[in-house]
C-alpha cells in the first residue's frame, strides 16, 4: 500500500471508531436536548467526513449499523 492509501485507511478506521463511540454514548446516556444536539451534530460531522473520504465505506457502515440494530431488536424480542 502507498502512504496515501495507508492514510485513507487510518482515517476511515478513526472515523468508524469515533462513530461507534458516539452511537454508544447516544444509546447509554440520557442527555438533555442541547446534549443530544451536540452528539447528533458530531455524528453527522463524522458521517459526512466518512462519506467524503469514501462513499463505499460510508454505505457499508450504514448497512452495518442497520444490521446491528436489527440484531439487537431480535435479541430483545426473544428475551
Amino acid at each position: 500500500m502507498t502512504d496515501k492509501q495507508w492514510r485513507k485507511f487510518g482515517e476511515i478506521q478513526y472515523l468508524r471508531g469515533r462513530l461507534d463511540e458516539m452511537f454508544k454514548i447516544d444509546n447509554l446516556i440520557d442527555l438533555d436536548m442541547s446534549g443530544m444536539r451536540r452528539i447528533d451534530a458530531r455524528i453527522d460531522k463524522y458521517l459526512n467526513k466518512l462519506k467524503s473520504i469514501d462513499e463505499m465505506t460510508y454505505e457499508l457502515y450504514l448497512i452495518e449499523r442497520d444490521n446491528i440494530k436489527h440484531k439487537i431488536r431480535k435479541l430483545t424480542k426473544n428475551c
